[in-house]
Order: C-alpha cells, then sequence, then structure tokens
C-alpha cells in the first residue's frame, strides 16, 4: 500500500456564493472549479471542493460535514484491502473530473474517500 497524502478536501456549504467569496476573496485561493453546484479552490498543493447542500434530510446522517479524499498508487488494490479487512466499501467510480474513487465510511460515520487520477489511456 502506498498513501501518497491528501487529494483534496471536500465540504458541503449552506450557501455556495458566501463560500466562494470567502475562499476566492477573502483567503485569495484560487478558483479551478466554477459550476452550479460546486466549486474548487486551489492554494498551495492542496484543494478544496465545496458542494451546495441541497441534500434532503436522512434519518441517522447527518446534515452538513465534510469528507476527506486520500490519494493512494493503486485504488483498486486499496478496495480490495478493505473489502477483505471487513470495511463496507463503495464501488468504484470514474469521476467527471478525472478521478477514479470509492468511499467508506469510519466508525463514526465520517465518510473518506481513497482515489487515484485516472490515466489518459483507460
Amino acid at each position: 500500500m502506498a498513501l501518497k497524502g491528501v487529494f483534496y478536501v471536500f465540504a458541503w456549504v449552506s450557501d455556495l456564493a458566501r463560500s466562494k467569496k470567502f475562499y476566492g476573496e477573502t483567503l485569495g485561493w484560487q478558483l479551478r472549479t466554477d459550476e452550479e453546484d460546486v466549486a474548487g479552490f486551489a492554494f498551495g498543493d492542496a484543494y478544496l471542493v465545496i458542494h451546495s447542500d441541497d441534500r434532503q434530510e436522512e434519518p441517522g446522517r447527518y446534515r452538513g460535514g465534510s469528507h476527506v479524499a486520500v490519494m493512494v498508487d493503486d485504488v483498486k488494490g486499496e478496495r480490495a484491502r478493505l473489502e477483505k479487512l471487513g470495511v463496507e466499501v463503495g464501488e468504484l467510480h470514474d469521476q467527471p473530473w478525472g478521478e477514479r474513487n470509492f468511499y467508506f465510511d469510519d466508525p463514526d460515520g465520517y465518510t473518506w474517500a481513497y482515489g487515484e487520477p485516472m490515466r489518459k489511456h483507460e
């Protein structure tokens, strides 16, 4: 297993416009993704993704929150390893922003993602 570090931090926000202004204008982070319900900011070697929290209330599910995405060198292998250890892992997904990832929850219900950049030939 080779963990490479944090891929990005993801946070649900209650007011996307307010948060875009805070991260972009107040903190001076560089806006790199600007879509209807999502924005992404580069800062140093890191990346923050913010998303409008328009999810419906679900019993037992925390509203708001965030998750951390960890970059790995073999996302398929990491998924298989965690599954073998009894972790409930999500399916592998090829995301439109160029990442292959899967999600899982820790014992307190915090969501984590393991992912790797998709290669051009895939």
